[in-house]
């Protein structure tokens, strides 16, 4: 069985904070993830209530947990952490259970 940890973390945006304020901030983040051991993959996505849904891979739970405490000190989380409600921040770690591929790699 594989050690893969999914991280979800879920916010919504600081009041008068735009998607493009959102936007400006992830490259940054993505690419000090890239940096980190046991990075897999990273998306955002948003439901219809404006909460967003930060969903991140990892091979192991303990890179999981390093990456919690870098981020924060971090310039990267920092400047996402600045736009995001604090009180609607939401974070788990979950390890996968099962797991499947499809044959399409569209990004």
């Amino acid at each position: 069985m594989q050690d893969t940890v999914i991280e979800m973390v879920s916010y919504k945006l600081k009041a008068g904070v735009s998607r493009e304020d959102l936007a400006a901030t992830q490259e940054q983040v993505n690419g000090f993830l890239q940096t980190l051991p046991g990075f897999m993959y990273r998306s955002v996505a948003e439901n219809d209530s404006g909460v967003l849904y930060d969903v991140v891979y990892w091979q192991d739970m303990a890179s999981a947990k390093a990456a919690d405490e870098a981020f924060m000190s971090h310039a990267a989380g920092k400047a996402l952490m600045a736009i995001a409600d604090e009180q609607s921040v939401s974070m788990s770690h979950m390890p996968v259970l099962s797991q499947a591929q499809g044959q399409c790699s569209a990004a």
